[in-house]
């Protein structure tokens, strides 16, 4: 659910203030960081129509997913991450680029949940190479 007073703000506005919410501090070096853990893992979108889109999630971390998905996505568009065997995540779209985006989560993302995601990774192969 979307703040009444941010529902007046165009998408650009929206994003600079969850980017400033999100690193309050102009120096670098005060942020918060959290490390991305590489996965490969199923999930589904739920969109705010109701819809259900197959996604995966290629990394996460405490603050969020890097998500790949055919759904077209808008920056500052609320959505459901939904990772089977898992509680659903509520977040925003923070950042789109070629098929993939970061889902900056509404809340933090346990250590134990970070954990139980990696566990589902499934490994990438490489396609054979010739003779192989």
């Amino acid at each position: 659910m979307v703040a009444p007073f941010a529902q007046t703000l165009g998408s650009d506005q929206m994003n600079i203030y969850r980017r400033i919410a999100s690193d309050i501090s102009p120096n670098v070096a005060d942020r918060r960081y959290s490390s991305r853990q590489p996965v490969n893992v199923d999930a589904h979108l739920i969109t705010p129509s109701g819809n259900v889109v197959h996604a995966t999630v290629r990394d996460v971390s405490s603050r969020g997913f890097r998500v790949k998905a055919t759904y077209g996505v808008t920056i500052g568009r609320s959505l459901v991450l939904a990772i089977p065997g898992l509680p659903k995540y509520l977040g925003w779209v923070a950042w789109s680029y070629l098929g993939e985006f970061g889902l900056e989560a509404a809340q933090e993302i346990s250590e134990h949940a970070i954990e139980r995601i990696i566990a589902l990774n499934v490994p990438v192969h490489p396609p054979p190479q010739d003779g192989e």
